[in-house]
């Protein structure tokens, strides 16, 4: 055996370097086609395949708050401690952590880093060690504010303190407090949230600190301050219906002491199911799943073609074949020698789509994307992917090796070559070139028709207003700490920040806003009624997005005060409560009536504020861009301060260079300023159009790629089929048939197969874009223009493919024809 291998394989290698102009064709196809899969292959597998180091992970329960609008919400403070006390009888251990960010000091400045605030319990529940020094304990998890301790990732320690091992003991400041580092986790744990690893983990007692909560409670008091991700450990022998059983105790607790209204309820669901967020998932699994089904359509159309060329070339080596069967060679051997050479093919192919994948995933890795948070996927060849592309590589040698070595060496090869007619098939059949050309053009139009429906909802979005931010402007996120600012000195801080940003160079306007529009990370309702109004049912008011501002925000952020007026500055705490609200809200809880001077009621805890309506704004786009007009309030940031606040600064110059220059006049107003982020206001909103935008270009690029080889196949179909017929076309035109006539012969039976492969196409794509419906934006699946335009484009393509060979054969000179062998 293993010289017979030895023996078909020098003999491969040796027919595929006698033949470069189609091995490389073939290594490019299959480079490609491989490349794109071990590519999206390694996104699924660092997203969802790759097993997060946690013990027993069949054990873990996630618990999730379901409310409106949010299916699955974190949980505050006191929901995880109601969660912790109802399910001491289920859970072994219940622990929770939240996501934060925070400021580093290094001297000459400081550094934003990530950070994950945990319980005491964290690391123990999940089975956590660590590399050096310790975890948290339950002594780090006891009093507000008393446990100034870190613990460092195992990235951030060895790309900020080069794996210094003495790191033990060592102070770092964090929001300009100095934290004691006690250890360092374990390499392979990346923090509770898969693609966004902390730099640091911090004591959940010490939310307060990097978390400043508005009012006179702290952050861990607020029960609607949601922001825990918590798990639970299932004793032995209990079961998750147990579980939900605990948890509908809390709830009902929670309804009848007016806590909870409407349909707030505690939702179990077992860590194994769960990728990111429940919410999350239901949005990146399918997206996953289409990119795999993307790629796999190119690298079959990619095979198909490779197949239909060694079939025409079966056909070329039908001498050979039988002269070795002649000889006494078994149809089995030469069935595996065949098979030889196309799975090196499929093998070498392997190795550069591999390579091609690494090129691919480092652009990823490295790209500037507008994403709202920093990515960490570790994108490593690991044992999963190595084993995906060998698969892959072997059934793709297989796949259009097999029909090419079946057909070289059946019995009565020479009453089928007889039978080969226009198209590369025998008149009148269709053939197993004729099926393989007409599953490309299929598959070809639905990749088309999907990249159509996306590029058809990238315009949608880039096309949808806003409703702010239609001006250049720069953006810097910043919070103001309360250790450092009193509410009198922050309001200070502030204006001197904004009158250094009106001195910039093209600054035009600058206001601050607390919560910009369009933050994918944080959102604010606020309890609110109106007299006239009833409550919704089962709650004692509506909740409404609102946001903090000043009055220059409207100006710098491009929204219009439709009425009435804006902020000013003897809008002060001491003042009358003030709001403005959007025309949404306008029109929705003031029908036929003008909203200017009258009230409004927020609903804070036990307290009723009056808020007088003095201006009504343009609407924005509040939490998507395909959302319909939302009620939204305002209120003046001088009676109702927020530690975080976003700077906007609408610019006649680069948007870009104006955010670097606020970023600069902020630091030279406070040195240690706890900045989050600065960018342009373009950037933000390019986040909420980023997924539109991958969408598009991806399913683009591989619906060209898949025209282009469907092209390639049609193209080579009719080019060996007019070899084929060479005698026969020159005794036609001796006959007197015109150039025309000849052409339209030649090309009759390949646009047969364009319009069953765009029939079985279109069919085809309007089952997967029903499914699509969800990811598109402003487009339905069954898209009218895109099922119109897309086949029409087809058709040029393929036709062109057709016309240019049998153009070609029908201006040969007839004599020269008919001495052709």
């Amino acid at each position: 055996m293993i010289d017979r291998l030895s023996q078909d394989l020098r003999y491969a290698f040796r027919r595929l370097t006698q033949n470069p102009g189609f091995t490389l064709t073939a290594l490019l196809s299959l480079t490609l086609g491989i490349g794109a899969n071990a590519a999206i292959f390694s996104l699924v597998n660092a997203v969802v395949l790759r097993p997060v180091p946690l013990e027993s992970p069949e054990e873990l329960v996630e618990v999730y708050l379901h409310q409106e609008g949010f299916s699955h919400s974190p949980l505050s403070y006191p929901d995880y401690e109601d969660v912790r006390e109802a399910t001491a009888e289920v859970f072994a251990e219940v622990s929770t952590s939240g996501l934060t960010f925070t400021q580093v000091d290094r001297g000459e400045g400081v550094d934003t880093v990530s950070a994950e605030m945990v319980s005491g319990n964290y690391f123990s529940l999940l089975g956590v060690g660590a590399r050096i020094g310790r975890v948290f304990n339950a002594e780090d998890d006891l009093a507000k504010g008393a446990h100034p301790v870190a613990v460092l990732s195992h990235g951030y320690w060895q790309r900020t303190f080069g794996a210094d091992e003495t790191v033990v003991g060592r102070r770092i400041r964090l929001n300009g407090k100095p934290f004691t580092v006690v250890g360092v986790s374990q390499e392979d744990y990346a923090g509770n949230l898969r693609a966004i690893a902390p730099d640091l983990f911090v004591p959940l007692m010490m939310a307060d600190h990097f978390q400043p909560s508005d009012s006179e409670e702290g952050r861990l008091e607020r029960r609607h301050s949601q922001f825990l991700f918590t798990k639970g450990r299932l004793r032995p022998g209990a079961t998750l219906a147990a579980v939900e059983t605990a948890l509908a105790g809390v709830t009902a607790r929670l309804h009848e002491e007016d806590i909870w209204q409407g349909d707030n309820r505690l939702l179990a669901v077992p860590t194994s199911d769960v990728v990111i967020n429940p919410m999350i998932d239901s949005v990146l699994v399918p997206a996953l799943a289409l990119g795999m089904v993307v790629v796999g359509l190119v690298l079959l159309i990619a095979c198909a073609n490779l197949a239909s060329f060694l079939l025409a070339r079966a056909l070329d080596r039908r001498k050979e074949i039988a002269l070795r069967r002649a000889l006494g060679a078994s149809r089995r051997g030469l069935i595996a020698q065949l098979l030889t050479e196309t799975i090196v093919l499929g093998m070498l192919g392997g190795v550069l789509g591999i390579c091609l994948a690494v090129a691919l995933l480092r652009w990823l890795v490295t790209a500037d994307l507008p994403l709202p948070l920093p990515l960490t996927l570790d994108l490593s060849l690991d044992w999963r992917v190595l084993g995906f592309t060998l698969a892959v590589s072997l059934l793709a040698g297989l796949f259009f090796g097999l029909a090419p070595a079946l057909h070289a060496t059946r019995a009565e090869l020479a009453s089928a070559l007889r039978e080969e007619g226009a198209g590369g098939g025998g008149r009148g059949r269709l053939t197993t070139r004729n099926v393989l050309v007409a599953a490309q053009l299929a598959v070809s139009l639905v990749l088309l028709v999907l990249a159509g429906l996306f590029l058809r909802s990238l315009q949608s979005t880039q096309n949808a207003d806003p409703g702010f931010g239609r001006q250049p402007a720069g953006l810097l996120s910043l919070f103001i700490p309360g250790n450092r600012y009193t509410e009198e000195q922050a309001h200070t801080f502030l204006r001197q920040a904004a009158e250094r940003i009106e001195q910039l160079p093209g600054v035009e306007s600058v206001g601050w806003i607390d919560t910009l529009h369009l933050n994918l990370l944080n959102t604010q309702t606020l309890g609110i009624n109106v007299d006239g109004i009833e409550p919704p049912p089962d709650r004692d008011a509506y909740q409404i997005d609102w946001a903090r501002a000043d009055g220059g925000f409207f100006e710098a952020a491009g929204i219009e005060i439709l009425r009435g007026r804006g902020f000013r500055e003897t809008d002060t705490e001491d003042a009358p409560r003030v709001a403005i609200i959007s025309q949404a809200m306008a029109d929705r809880f003031f029908p036929g009536r003008d909203p200017l001077g009258l009230t409004i009621q927020q609903h804070n805890d036990d307290e009723v504020i009056q808020l007088t309506v003095v201006g009504i704004a343009s609407d924005v786009k509040v939490r998507s861009l395909g959302e319909a007009p939302r009620s939204f309030v305002y209120a003046p940031w001088t009676q109702s301060l927020s530690r975080y606040v976003t700077l906007v600064a609408q610019t006649s110059i680069d948007a870009e260079r104006t955010a670097r220059e606020m970023f600069s006049a902020v630091r030279k107003l406070d040195p240690e300023a706890a900045v989050t982020e600065y960018k342009a206001l373009d950037r933000h909103l390019a986040v909420v159009r980023l997924p539109a935008q991958l969408g598009a270009g991806l399913i683009s690029v591989f619906a060209a790629l898949a025209l282009g080889l469907a092209a390639i196949g049609l193209y080579g179909l009719l080019s060996y089929a007019v070899v084929q017929r060479t005698r026969e076309v020159g005794i036609r035109i001796a006959l007197g048939a015109g150039p025309g006539n000849v052409t339209w012969l030649l090309m009759r039976s390949g646009l047969k197969l364009v319009l069953l492969g765009g029939a079985v196409g279109l069919g085809l794509a309007a089952l997967f874009a029903r499914g699509l419906e969800g990811l598109l934006f402003g487009v339905r699946g069954v898209d009218p223009v895109t099922f119109a335009t897309v086949p029409l484009a087809l058709a040029a393509v393929a036709l062109a493919a057709l016309a240019l060979p049998a153009r070609r054969c029908s201006q040969i000179d007839p004599a020269k024809a008919l001495r052709s062998d």
